[in-house]
């Protein structure tokens, strides 16, 4: 064989390999996760539907990338929309939405007490009080005062009229009142009333 038909049948070949590979169906290309799986997405729609701070509509579209077409489409989906009331529902039940919502508003606090306390019109007793709140703030721990029930009460009943009680603090404080309320009555731990004579009649 010269080489006028080598080169002809090698030309012959390139062409059957090139139809084939014209005739070869193409794969399809991967398709990208569901969003109805991203736990993360649903959550902030979620959290922009119930219109939290950090979560608006231009927030999330740029964070995933949305163009304005693919934002309104995500509307249409009812599986989408169906599993981001779901995930509502359930921060409502376990108190998820409560908790987020109150601890941005409480961020907001330090500014209005500001307000408060710094404008001269404002009534004085409202301006101490929005001070101490601001002092609160800054140091919860060593303003923090124990509630009432955080304490100890044990009365003794020692008979009609006789008793004696103790109200003392949970907690340690600078001043312990041991002893409320004390009045006369048996020796404590003999439970004998006092003698009132010396056995013989005669008054002590």
């Amino acid at each position: 064989m010269n080489a006028q038909d080598e080169l002809a049948q090698l030309r012959e070949k390139i062409a059957q390999l090139e139809k084939a590979l014209g005739n070869k169906q193409q794969l399809p290309a991967p398709a990208p996760p569901s969003l109805l799986e991203d736990h993360e997405f649903v959550l902030a729609m979620a959290r922009y539907s119930e219109g939290l701070e950090g979560y608006s509509e231009q927030e999330v579209r740029r964070r995933w990338n949305f163009s304005q077409a693919e934002w309104t489409a995500l509307g249409s989906d009812d599986r989408l929309v169906e599993r981001i009331q779901e995930t509502k529902a359930a921060r409502v039940r376990s108190g998820a939405a409560k908790r987020e919502k109150a601890q941005l508003l409480v961020l907001k606090g330090p500014e209005i007490l500001d307000g408060i306390a710094t404008n001269p019109k404002t009534n004085d007793r409202h301006r101490i009080d929005a001070v101490k709140a601001l002092d609160g703030l800054a140091d919860p721990g060593a303003q923090a005062t124990h509630d009432d029930t955080d304490r100890i009460r044990v009365t003794i009943n020692l008979g009609a009229d006789h008793k004696i009680a103790f109200d003392r603090p949970l907690r340690s404080g600078p001043v312990d009142d041991e002893v409320i309320d004390s009045t006369p009555g048996p020796i404590p731990g003999f439970m004998l009333p006092p003698n009132k004579d010396d056995d013989r009649g005669n008054p002590l």
